[in-house]
């Protein structure tokens, strides 16, 4: 009989789930159908490993029928962290293309597993702390109406959007990291395609970033795009603002090289690989969108898409908006407002055909005999205005300012 554990005899032969726990994996039955854990109260196995003892009752009948295990993620398992792939594994060759062209060699390190959906799992170890469940890559698919829908074996709520169209996300791609759980081999079902979960690969943290910045270039979602604000960085008088018409036609490219970025991959969905690293992906751009997934790519932050305008006015302008706008409009980027647009100028430019006869200052009194008395015989007289127009600094102030000073002082105008 095998040693026992805290006074308990855990049994005369060891089977594969006393294996994982060895392994340092976290381990806890399974509800099969529902994937989650078949125990209440759970999530203290999130901080500390099962006993031996503990999953002697669990798996009574190990040695006989085939156990659904799941696994849980994060510190507690060593920094376990598995990529789901959801919709019948849609998505993983394409991940596994940019994966190989990234890293050779990686992919082959992981362990990869099938779930009964025809998904994959992709796991390891990471030489440092995974964060929680993350959501990677997602498709937004047009629905007739409201009503739930099921999709991938799974109830769909539609939402409506701005418009009027009902569409449903659907992830194609996501994590299970900290604290998170997932269903697995030995498990009915899913079954081992490359590896073994006894002996989980540890990959640097440069590593597993690689592996999520693949997942996230073929996010199909671009949500959260940051673009100028309404602000004086485009001014009114603007039919097409400056950073709009650089949204439309302006080279983002050139201005990333000149960063320190290099392109690791062209086409629609163009690979970008940020200063001061020499493989992988570190942010793509598509449509627009130059959606960035490192968390060592300053100024731009993980998970965050980011208009032509923007990598500009962050990468050129440390991100003020007013500065951008005013570089852009001098290199010939928007198009101003015509300020004579709505006005009639059709007295100013046609010459009028009515011919106004001369007049004496006594014809002009006796026409018009109640004419307020002059200030300036044949210039101003009192109550009126006057427009003085001129070129900048020619004197108009002056001019005006020695008017009111002859007129309060009695002296002559103009000396």
């Amino acid at each position: 009989m095998d040693p026992t554990t805290n006074g308990h005899a855990i049994g005369p032969r060891r089977s594969l789930v006393h294996d994982m726990l060895a392994s340092g994996l976290s381990i806890l039955p399974a509800a099969r159908s529902e994937k989650v854990p078949a125990l209440d109260g759970w999530k203290l196995y999130q901080s500390r490993l099962p006993e031996e003892i503990e999953v002697e009752r669990w798996f009574p009948d190990h040695g006989r029928r085939t156990p659904c295990v799941c696994i849980v993620c994060g510190r507690v398992s060593g920094n376990v962290e598995m990529i789901d792939f959801d919709l019948a594994g849609e998505a993983f060759d394409a991940w596994c293309d940019l994966v190989r062209d990234a890293e050779p060699g990686l992919l082959r390190r992981l362990v990869i597993e099938r779930s009964p959906s025809g998904g994959r799992h992709a796991v390891y170890r990471c030489n440092e702390p995974v964060p929680g469940n993350l959501k990677l890559a997602s498709r937004r698919v047009a629905v007739p109406g409201p009503e739930p829908i099921e999709i991938g074996g799974k109830p769909r709520v539609p939402r409506r959007g701005k418009d009027g169209a009902y569409t449903v996300s659907v992830t194609l791609i996501e994590t299970r990291g900290e604290g998170g759980i997932f269903l697995c081999a030995p498990t009915p079902g899913y079954e081992l395609l490359q590896g073994d979960l006894l002996q989980l690969p540890t990959i640097t943290a440069e590593e597993r970033e690689i592996l999520i910045g693949c997942a996230m270039a073929l996010d199909e979602i671009r949500e959260d795009l940051v673009d100028a604000p309404c602000s004086p960085a485009v001014a009114d008088h603007w039919v097409v603002r400056p950073g709009d018409d650089f949204n439309a036609r302006g080279d983002v490219g050139a201005i990333l090289r000149r960063h320190g970025w290099t392109l690791a991959r062209d086409g629609d969905n163009q690979h970008w690989r940020r200063p001061g690293k020499t493989t992988g992906t570190s942010a793509t751009f598509r449509d627009g969108c130059f959606y960035c997934f490192s968390t060592n790519a300053e100024p731009f932050e993980a998970s965050r898409g980011y208009s032509r305008f923007a990598v500009m006015a962050m990468l050129e302008h440390a991100g003020d908006w007013t500065a951008a706008a005013a570089a852009l409009a001098s290199q010939g980027y928007g198009v101003a407002e015509d300020p004579t647009r709505g006005v009639d100028l059709s007295g100013l430019l046609e010459p009028s055909r009515a011919i106004v006869p001369a007049m004496s200052v006594g014809q002009l009194v006796d026409r018009f005999p109640k004419m307020r008395p002059p200030i300036i015989h044949g210039l101003l007289r009192a109550g009126e205005s006057m427009n003085v127009v001129a070129s900048p600094k020619a004197g108009k102030s002056w001019l005006v300012i020695d008017l009111a000073i002859a007129i309060a002082s009695g002296r002559p105008w103009l000396g």
